[in-house]
């Protein structure tokens, strides 16, 4: 059995661009004719349109909420490795003592 593939990678970066255009792109526009198809037959325009248009704008925010709630449960952020930890303290004992030397003037 293979290894799971990380994260990313130009096809699946295209895959979710794709998603999140067609989840935001879809209820807008099928708002937006069902507001006009609702204007034609009450004769209320643009009040229908623009109606539908933002129920659309809400469908669309919430799908898009769920897409990111998707990714971020199969992607979880790991936690660092113990090396990492370490590697970082080292770099801040160094800063720290660049700091104190340039205060102290030990530095010139």
């Amino acid at each position: 059995m293979a290894a799971p593939r990380p994260p990313g990678g130009a096809r699946s970066n295209a895959a979710i661009l794709g998603q999140v255009g067609l989840t935001i792109a879809v209820p807008i526009v099928v708002g937006a004719w069902l507001g006009l198809k609702l204007d034609e037959a009450a004769g209320t325009s643009p009040i229908g349109l623009l109606g539908l248009i933002f129920v659309g704008m809400a469908v669309a925010g919430g799908g898009v909420w769920l897409l990111i709630k998707r990714f971020t449960d199969d992607n979880p952020i790991r936690p660092s490795s113990e090396r990492a930890r370490e590697a970082g303290r080292r770099w801040e004992a160094e800063i720290q003592e660049r700091e104190r030397q340039r205060e102290t003037g030990e530095d010139e």
